[in-house]
């Protein structure tokens, strides 16, 4: 006897539990809102798009869409926070009373006033007062020196050896190629080893030294 007892008290619990907890979630449920609506601007009411929208207090929220508009699920008497760029953030409370699961608002954003600092606007000099500033400018001797050796004629090509061929290099490369089996199509191609010119350029690269191992 006891132990049946002691079932349907647990069984008692359990079902009071639940009633408990499905009425905390139907409340739960019915605080919850549709927020939509249309971010505009105070002075010109013209559409304010990208402007990003979070419930105050947790990390849920929206921005608006080119054409300003934006919805979200809240709860009521949520704290809603817009800001965007240009403007001053505005904070909105959803009312506690909305009838129904959805609300819509209109929500106008004052452009914020900011003051720059003090700006000086000096015209372009002519070109003879540049070449008169160039030639009376003196460098100090260790900025001289640096420029000449990144100037030298060996640094430079060593490192333009050692850059990669771009864009249009490869696209030229390629539509030689694409031309050179054009022109020899339905024909054998002549043998490298026979021809008069290739030979004479390999032999000028060699005179040159063009062909050593750097």
């Amino acid at each position: 006897m006891n132990s049946i007892k002691n079932i349907a008290i647990i069984f008692t619990l359990l079902f009071l539990c639940n009633s408990v907890r499905t009425k905390a979630q139907s409340r739960n449920d019915s605080d919850l809102v549709q927020f939509t609506g249309f971010v505009v601007n105070y002075d010109s009411t013209k559409t304010i798009p990208f402007a990003t929208i979070k419930i105050k207090g947790s990390s849920r929220g929206t921005y608006s869409d080119m054409q300003g508009y934006f919805s979200f699920v809240a709860k009521r008497s949520d704290i809603i926070i817009f800001t965007c760029i240009g403007f001053e953030t505005m904070f909105f409370t959803l009312p506690n009373n909305v009838k129904g699961s959805k609300f819509k608002s209109v929500i106008a954003m004052v452009e914020d006033t900011f003051r720059m600092e003090e700006i000086v606007i000096i015209g372009r000099p002519t070109a003879e007062q540049m070449d008169y500033l160039f030639s009376r400018t003196k460098l100090p001797e260790d900025d001289y020196i640096l420029a000449q050796n990144n100037l030298r004629r060996k640094p430079l090509k060593e490192m333009a050896d050692q850059l990669e061929n771009d864009g249009a290099d490869n696209a030229r490369w390629k539509f030689n190629d694409y031309a050179n089996k054009a022109y020899y199509g339905g024909q054998a191609q002549p043998i490298p080893v026979l021809d008069v010119m290739a030979w004479s350029k390999f032999i000028q690269a060699l005179q040159n030294g063009d062909l050593k191992r750097k």
